[in-house]
């Protein structure tokens, strides 16, 4: 009998760690009818109320640059308005939104494969499709590090420059992911006798360069991107509670001590968090855990109220 009772225990603890595991994935943010047309569009947040509001006429999965740039042709030839969405979609305002019937998106969910990273000049070329924790995994097994990052690591490397993605700090060029980035790879409309696209290649010696990579994408689709990295350090952090009187004048000098340095003030408390953040070497020891209390695991259900609430 307890055997039997151990293995109901058994079958239903591994249903429930399926289940969870299944639902723990975030669903496609695009869905279309069996033909892959007539596509609805949502974000991973679930900020928007009504999905109907944001359509597309179809979605493309590229894999390849050569057929990224037959989506784009496409699109060109036929007028149609174009937004580049990532495999998560992380967008919280509806910029995704392509144009109803005349909207075409292009998904880099499986346009994710080239990681080419350059140990002699510390430079790594990646696919607009790759996502940032990939990206941080592939360099660091070569010792390098990119100094400047946002929180969120599920972010595709196309995205977090499409919208002005970074980290903090007032150091060297700033804490911008951009600041970092010496070389970029365009699709961009050409003539019909052209094929209606063409590459631009962009490095570091081209002026052309400090526009394209601020752009949020209103330039061209993004393919490729080369970054120049560092050797790979640890950072150093611990929070200091103060009061904000002469906040503002607090916050410079803090900066320039502090090379990854944040201040999150509260307001209503009159106080505010210090986060004294500095690269150490990577031979410091240190439990290299980030506590951050946004980061920890929540309910379903006390996010689902969150939301209702807000």
């Amino acid at each position: 009998m307890n055997y039997v009772r151990c293995f109901f225990i058994c079958c239903a603890y591994l249903l429930a760690t399926w289940i969870s595991t299944v639902h723990s994935v975030p669903p496609s943010p695009v869905n279309c009818d069996t033909n892959g047309l007539n596509c609805l569009v949502s974000s991973t947040y679930r900020v928007w109320p009504d999905r109907s509001t944001c359509r597309a006429a179809k979605v493309t999965y590229p894999s390849t640059e050569e057929e990224f740039k037959s989506s784009v042709a496409h699109a060109v030839k036929n007028n149609l308005k174009i937004k580049v969405i990532s495999k998560l979609a992380h967008s919280a305002p509806k910029l995704i939104c392509p144009g109803g019937d005349n909207g075409l998106l292009i998904s880099t969910r499986d346009y994710a494969k080239k990681i080419i990273v350059n140990i002699s000049s510390s430079t790594a070329t990646v696919d607009s499709g790759v996502e940032l924790r990939d990206f941080v995994d592939a360099i660091a097994k070569y010792g390098l590090a990119l100094p400047h990052s946002p929180y969120w690591d599920g972010l595709s490397i196309g995205g977090l420059l499409s919208t002005g993605a970074h980290g903090s700090s007032l150091w060297g060029n700033g804490g911008a992911v951009h600041e970092y980035v010496v070389g970029m790879r365009l699709i961009i409309p050409a003539s019909a006798d052209e094929g209606f696209v063409r590459i631009m290649d962009l490095t570091k010696e081209d002026k052309d360069l400090n526009a394209a990579k601020v752009s949020l994408g209103v330039l061209g689709v993004i393919s490729q991107v080369t970054f120049a990295l560092q050797p790979m350090f640890k950072r150093s952090i611990r929070n200091v509670l103060r009061t904000d009187e002469g906040l503002e004048e607090k916050i410079i000098a803090f900066g320039s001590a502090s090379e990854f340095g944040d201040v999150t003030w509260y307001a209503s408390k009159r106080r505010a968090v210090f986060r004294v953040d500095n690269r150490v070497p990577v031979n410091i020891a240190g439990d290299g855990v980030n506590d951050y209390i946004g980061f920890q695991k929540t309910s379903r259900a006390a996010l689902e109220a969150q939301r209702d609430t807000g």
